[in-house]
């Protein structure tokens, strides 16, 4: 009887010690979207600037152990236009006017823990580092003017995961910056700041000396907030596909008002290791 005890109690230690093995941890995922924007910044212009795009690319890594992390690389690009397309003359030559061209940057960690778990249902929160890097070209006929926001915030998430099945689960992730580091084009689109920066020549630098021109605000002066909701299905032991949705609001009221808001559709194939 002792034997045969013993023999189950090792049989079952062995049997959920390697389950414990064969759980997969990591996930890395490669996201495909198109999405559409509505931004207004009153440094460059009263008009409100929408576009579609479908050149939104990004890829992430995350990591469900004792801590739960995620590092996120995020990169979009629009090409707004007030009016359509006109035509003006340059050194004789009848030209067409071009779009803006806004490309936006976002690379976020976030790293936290689960605070709550059953059978279908974990909440995980934490602390969060948010970077957005957002080049812009405003294009007027044969005139141009450049600008820029940077923004590095820290703050934090709650991440909320409901497993539908074995194959299958939702998860909905907000993020909420509260302290950041903001740098944006001065008020009159630049500024002898703005050209001894770039001075250089030197892209790199240029964008060092904007960020160092920047400063410390908090949630009255810039309000940003990020919204992931996505569904990810195996398909294989290890591979899965995934449907999701992201929401992205940015108001800051120094120099001058902006505003900014962002959806994007997706789908992401990820691996599971």
């Amino acid at each position: 009887m002792k034997k045969t005890l013993l023999l189950l109690i090792t049989a079952l230690i062995s049997y959920y010690g390697g389950a414990q093995e064969n759980i997969k941890k990591n996930t890395f995922a490669i996201n495909y979207g198109i999405g559409y924007i509505t931004r207004q910044d009153l440094i460059f212009s009263p008009f409100i600037h929408k576009d579609f795009t479908a050149v939104d690319l990004g890829i992430e890594y995350s990591r469900e152990a004792k801590f739960y992390q995620k590092i996120r690389f995020n990169y979009a690009a629009f090409n707004p236009m007030v009016y359509n397309s006109y035509q003006f003359t340059e050194y004789g030559k009848s030209q067409n006017a071009l779009p803006h061209a806004f490309n936006l940057i976002d690379i976020d960690y976030l790293i936290g823990k689960k605070i709550y778990e059953n059978k279908n249902h974990r909440l995980a929160a934490g602390a969060l580092l948010t970077n957005s890097i957002q080049a812009m070209n405003y294009v007027y006929g044969r005139f141009g003017n450049f600008g820029y926001f940077a923004n590095s915030g820290i703050g934090f998430f709650i991440r909320e995961t409901i497993s539908i099945n074995d194959e299958s689960n939702i998860n909905a992730t907000i993020q909420l910056p509260v302290i950041s580091w903001l740098a944006r084009s001065p008020y009159l689109v630049n500024d002898d700041t703005f050209i001894e920066n770039i001075s250089s020549h030197s892209g790199f630098k240029s964008f060092i000396g904007f960020v160092g021109d920047g400063k410390l605000v908090t949630w009255d002066q810039l309000q940003t907030i990020d919204l992931e909701l996505k569904y990810i299905c195996l398909v294989k032991e290890k591979w899965g596909l995934g449907i999701g949705y992201n929401f992205e609001f940015i108001h800051s009221k120094l120099p001058r008002n902006l505003i900014s808001f962002r959806n994007t559709l997706n789908i992401s194939a990820n691996i599971k290791f």
